[in-house]
């Protein structure tokens, strides 16, 4: 009680000196109390001892918390001065956020009625542009700036408002970050034989700033394919995602792309293509590329090229064993067994590779394919059929091979002419074989 008693008595000695003055008590709130001095009656602590009790001549009271007290000053009216502020350094900075904040150096003759940040895209804004108010009751305060337009120099400075008027910080700016389109790639696209469907994996690692709307694959027999063109949504979020292309039509070849939509607009990711076809034909090399690099090269080739025909123009799906013996004459397979080439180069190429595949689906290597053509002549009416209406030939054959088309001799198709007609004669191949297969195993004609 006594150090509030001094300090009464302090105020006491300084009122009858500055009667005619106006009292000015500064709180840590950035708040003052102006009290015109000869207005006082009396002042005294409430019972706490914390609370100092001014009594007006009007009997009103003001109750001021001593230690909320920061200092006391007398003037000969109430201050006109405006508030000090300065404006801190921007941080934080986003698409259409960022922080910043100010700090009060003095609050000037009144109390702060309003502080904060306020922003512009146009130099030295007011608070009649855009404002972000601070409660906070300390000096020094955080300013979190929302609803910022991206992409733009946004400037911006503290501000602080007291019945004086408003006084402004320094004037800083930065950029916002500008939206983007989505990144987004095409991971993979396998077509499925027996559904007739394509599996896609696609990703999106970014979404460009603002949200997806829509994720997904698009594609088309052109390059190059939109979402104007078949697409299959799969979300829109982040991350990987399946989509399945359908509808498909066989032999035909289609491009992909997972694609990713977002304020911006529309992104696209890699293309692949997608070639559904009749047949699964496979093939595993079954010998080391490092040792035989050449011979390696060249039977991949012809392979890759019978493959691409039985596919295309039959049904079957075989996973065929690939081998090289220096032993093998010209090229040799069983039936379900291998495919093996020799070393001469010259049976190399797609026409061997076919005729060879023939054998292993069953041309000449069973003993039902090889009851058909007793008689040298194809009695199975269906590939009968098949090459007379194609050609107007008779199909014939022994116990080993047919003709024509069975490509016995290279000659069978570089005979036909130009390629286009080579490459009808190894199509026609293809189709006998799988008609001999409907032939001599029973199986339906849709097969």
């Amino acid at each position: 009680m006594k150090k509030y008693g001094l300090i009464i008595g302090s105020i006491v000695c300084i009122i009858v000196i500055f009667a005619e003055k106006t009292m000015n008590i500064y709180k840590n709130d950035l708040s003052v109390l102006n009290v015109v001095v000869n207005s006082i009656d009396s002042m005294k602590f409430s019972k706490s001892d914390s609370v100092l009790d001014i009594h007006i001549a009007d009997n009103s009271i003001s109750s001021i918390s001593v230690s909320n007290v920061d200092s006391i000053t007398f003037t000969d009216s109430i201050s006109k001065y405006l508030p000090i502020v300065t404006t801190m350094p921007f941080s934080a900075v986003t698409y259409t956020t960022a922080q910043s904040g100010l700090t009060i150096k003095s609050i000037g003759g009144t109390s702060i009625l309003e502080k904060g940040i306020c922003w512009s895209t146009t130099i030295n804004p007011t608070i009649v542009d855009n404002k972000i108010i601070s409660n906070s009751t300390i000096a020094t305060s955080i300013v979190n700036l929302t609803g910022l337009s991206t992409g733009s120099t946004i400037y911006f400075r503290a501000f602080a408002t007291n019945v004086s008027g408003t006084s402004y910080g320094e004037v800083l700016n930065f950029k916002t970050l500008s939206y983007s389109l989505a990144t987004v790639e095409t991971t993979s696209a396998i077509y499925n034989y027996t559904t007739n469907k394509a599996t896609c994996i696609g990703k999106v690692s970014s979404n460009g700033g603002c949200a997806l709307t829509e994720r997904g694959i698009c594609w088309s027999t052109s390059k190059n394919p939109t979402i104007n063109n078949s697409k299959y949504a799969s979300g829109s979020v982040v991350g990987q995602f399946y989509a399945m292309m359908s509808n498909l039509t066989l032999n035909s070849t289609y491009y992909v792309r997972a694609y990713a939509t977002n304020c911006v607009g529309t992104a696209y990711g890699n293309q692949l293509i997608v070639k559904p076809l009749l047949g699964n034909v496979t093939y595993t090399m079954g010998f080391d590329s490092l040792a035989y690099p050449e011979q390696y090269k060249l039977i991949k080739i012809a392979v890759d090229s019978a493959c691409f025909y039985y596919n295309r123009y039959t049904t079957f799906s075989h996973n065929i064993w690939i081998a090289y013996s220096s032993g093998v004459p010209t090229a040799e397979a069983s039936y379900h067994g291998q495919v093996a080439f020799g070393s001469n180069t010259t049976y190399m190429w797609v026409g061997t590779a076919m005729h060879e595949f023939a054998h292993y689906f069953g041309s000449g290597t069973t003993s039902v394919w090889q009851g058909k053509t007793s008689t040298g002549s194809w009695t199975g009416s269906v590939a009968s059929a098949l090459l007379l209406s194609a050609t107007n030939e008779t199909l014939k054959g022994d116990t080993q091979h047919f003709w024509p088309y069975g490509i016995n001799y290279k000659s069978e198709i570089t005979a036909l002419g130009n390629s286009t007609a080579q490459a009808n004669g190894l199509i026609l191949h293809a189709k006998l074989v799988k008609a001999m297969l409907v032939d001599d195993c029973g199986l339906p004609t849709s097969w």
